[in-house]
């Protein structure tokens, strides 16, 4: 039998239904379980061990010497991360000023493909609930940046409204 390379939009796609499954398996895991506490008190502080110290003391100074470009290269980061979920097609950012602005996504792949999944693998969760619990933790991992965010729900996507502090 000869095997022969997938290419990349089917290997991505193949990869992002994988990853929305564990994230369906793991919040309907603790759902269950009661512990969505203990899972979203884990996932900040790893997110937190994730950011190497130095680039705290960076932003601090970045931040001092020119903020308007520091927060919008923190956004821009932001945005390039995403598109490994979402195309960019699908992501609209809004500036309000150099410290503020909104990034909108529209037919989220986690939430359309998602609830797919959860239906076909007999999940009892909506992938909007798991959307939902982030928007509590996010804010929280985010002023570790000095940003104060909030994320609004939408139908098929949501809205994050970023200021710089």
């Amino acid at each position: 039998m000869a095997f022969k390379e997938i290419p990349v939009e089917e290997r991505h796609d193949k990869l992002l239904d994988q990853y929305i499954l564990s994230e369906l398996m793991n919040y309907a895991l603790h759902k269950e379980m009661g512990t969505m506490d203990k899972r979203n008190a884990m996932m900040l502080k790893v997110y937190k061990r994730m950011l190497p110290s130095l680039v705290g003391v960076a932003l601090k100074v970045m931040k001092t010497v020119a903020p308007g470009k520091t927060f919008k290269k923190m956004v821009d980061s932001f945005v390039s991360l995403r598109q490994a979920m979402v195309p960019l097609s699908n992501i609209e950012v809004t500036w309000v000023s150099d410290r503020e602005g909104f990034m909108r996504t529209k037919n989220c792949p986690q939430l359309l493909r998602g609830r797919e999944l959860a239906k076909k693998a007999g999940l009892d969760v909506d992938p909007k609930e798991i959307c939902r619990n982030d928007s509590k933790t996010m804010p929280e991992m985010l002023e570790q940046f000095g940003i104060v965010a909030t994320m609004e729900l939408e139908e098929n996507g949501c809205v994050v409204r970023a200021k710089l502090k």
